[in-house]
């Protein structure tokens, strides 16, 4: 395959985690809409996760009926409708449901990007692609994000059209990549039934708890540095646009990063992004909270293509779908955040973000040790 060809199809990746972009407008659209309930409108985020989780078991079923790349255009296509809405409408309910309809479009393309990465690509030329999937999703959120913190300088209303970008994605998706053969698809069929490996349901459980944990940086930045006083919405945008810098550059260096660090991938990164969470608490500048933020995204984003590489070199036939359970489960962590994090400030005594914060870093602390313990305790059986 061409590098055209790999650029167009990674250009895709570059919608996939943009739905949070606009959690930087949440004060905004609050005063907007006083008499709308709080943590409703911050669901606005991240209900795009829920629909994603609805649509995610039918994209291979929809995809095998009426092409991978007809699928993945008309969920490109669904996204940019659904993306720009929010800049023509009044509604508060509109907005709302313009947001769902943004899920299902990515919902519907997600899961066929690592299929036709597959499809295209084996060994570790494949682990490259997933590891750079992984590394535009991270510049996509940045570019998005950032995008959305200048057009906000205008309204809120306005921010929406950074969506725009899914119009030359879906060209250069249109031009330059293959549409896939079905070759192969009835013995995948046959194989469903095998049973899925069960360290893939033990992911799905970590996917929830971090993805809940790492989604607190999005629904809570900018709340935090409103609560610290030392930035604003605009400052908010910014900082979650470097959670995608630290994303991108863990994707681009992923396959590096775990030939070094094999099986221990999974207790660094939980250990770093715990550090991540007491710098962000205690920070006092932006200086400081800049940095820790990179790091954030850059130690989810080394947890992240780890998860789908694993399924994807998985040869019993079932890496489509480990993968749309992986999803799943991403999204219900992403889509739940709001609730989840309302919930464990509740818990805590004090009702500041900071203390969120705080909670959050000692949670992956004790998942990093956890996971540690786990892989030392095989090793030294695998020796007995």
């Amino acid at each position: 395959m061409n590098k055209l060809t790999k650029l167009s199809l990674l250009s895709v990746s570059l919608l996939v985690v943009s739905g949070g972009a606009i959690a930087a407008n949440i004060p905004a659209i609050m005063i907007a809409y006083p008499a709308i309930n709080p943590t409703l409108i911050e669901l606005i985020t991240t209900i795009p996760s829920l629909f994603i989780i609805l649509t995610v078991p039918f994209s291979h079923i929809f995809a095998r009926k009426f092409g991978y790349k007809r699928s993945v255009q008309l969920g490109i296509g669904i996204v940019l409708g659904a993306g720009i809405l929010p800049v023509f409408v009044q509604s508060f309910w509109l907005i709302f449901f313009s947001r769902i309809l943004f899920g299902i479009g990515i919902g519907l393309f997600n899961p066929l990007l690592f299929s036709l990465a597959a499809k295209m690509y084996q060994g570790k030329e494949l682990s490259s692609v997933i590891g750079f999937q992984s590394a535009f999703e991270g510049i996509g959120g940045m570019v998005i994000t950032f995008t959305v913190g200048q057009l906000l300088v205008m309204n809120w209303h306005n921010s929406f059209l950074a969506y725009l970008l899914a119009l030359p994605i879906l060209f250069l998706f249109s031009q330059f990549v293959p549409d896939v053969s079905l070759e192969g698809e009835e013995n995948k069929r046959e194989s469903k039934n095998q049973k899925i490996n069960p360290s893939t349901y033990g992911y799905i459980a970590l996917l929830i708890l971090v993805v809940t944990i790492y989604m607190s940086v999005t629904v809570k930045i900018t709340s935090l540095l409103i609560e610290k006083d030392f930035g604003n919405a605009t400052d908010g945008s910014n900082l979650i646009a470097l959670v995608g810098l630290g994303a991108m550059t863990a994707g681009a260096l992923f396959g590096s990063i775990v030939t070094i660090t094999k099986s221990w991938t999974l207790p660094i990164s939980f250990f770093v992004l715990g550090i991540s969470m007491f710098m962000i608490a205690f920070s006092h500048n932006l200086v400081s909270i800049s940095f820790a933020v990179t790091l954030c995204g850059f130690s989810f984003r080394t947890f992240i293509p780890y998860l789908f590489n694993e399924v994807n070199q998985d040869g019993g036939g079932n890496s489509e779908k480990s993968t749309s359970l992986l999803l799943i489960g991403f999204n219900i962590g992403a889509a739940f955040a709001p609730i989840s994090i309302s919930i464990l400030g509740n818990m805590l005594p004090s009702k500041e973000n900071t203390d969120i914060f705080i909670a959050e870093g000692i949670i992956m602390t004790l998942l990093s040790l956890s996971t540690m313990l786990s892989i030392l305790t095989k090793k030294m059986k695998a020796r007995n």
